[in-house]
């Protein structure tokens, strides 16, 4: 049905969704010179409460993790860092896991020079970010969102915690 007609036809499918059914009506695409339609599977959140952040010039995925600690930090009444100036990076999926970035060491100096004493690093860029640590820097090897969480406090209260 698909092939039959040209790309950028209309087309009528049924869709059955949890045992009701409903009429949708999609337009065809042209991939290697084929009518085609597709579908977008993407994750939407609807929070309780609005989040705004101004960044700046900061754009990727990198801030992810030190977003979500700082929406965190906001939301919650105790102090994450309790006074220390810690930095990090870390891209952070929807299930909480800390991914690896690119530029770990350029981060670890940025950090470093502007004050930071603590830079958390995603588990996976151990190799590289232990290879040219600043002087004055501890880096802490972080997974998940939650272990970020649980080393501040651990940071916070004097104790030690995993590096690279």
């Amino acid at each position: 049905m698909i092939t039959a007609k040209p790309a950028g036809s209309t087309l009528t499918f049924t869709v059955d969704r949890k045992g009701t059914t409903i009429q949708e009506r999609i337009t065809t695409k042209t991939v290697s010179g084929r009518p085609v339609v597709g579908v977008v599977v993407a994750e939407k959140f609807t929070f309780p409460f609005t989040v705004k952040i101004s960044v700046g010039d900061i754009g990727g995925p990198s801030a992810g993790m030190m977003f979500a600690l700082g929406i965190i930090d906001k939301l919650t009444p105790d102090n994450l860092t309790g006074g220390k100036f810690i930095a990090g990076t870390g891209e952070i999926t929807d299930t909480g896991n800390v991914e690896p970035i690119g530029g770990i060491q350029q981060k670890m100096v940025g950090a470093r020079d502007a004050g930071a004493t603590v830079f958390l690093t995603p588990a996976s860029n151990c190799a590289d970010a232990k290879a040219a640590v600043p002087a004055g820097l501890k880096i802490v090897k972080v997974s998940t969102l939650s272990q970020a969480m649980t080393y501040l406090q651990e940071i916070k209260a004097g104790k030690s915690v995993p590096s690279c």
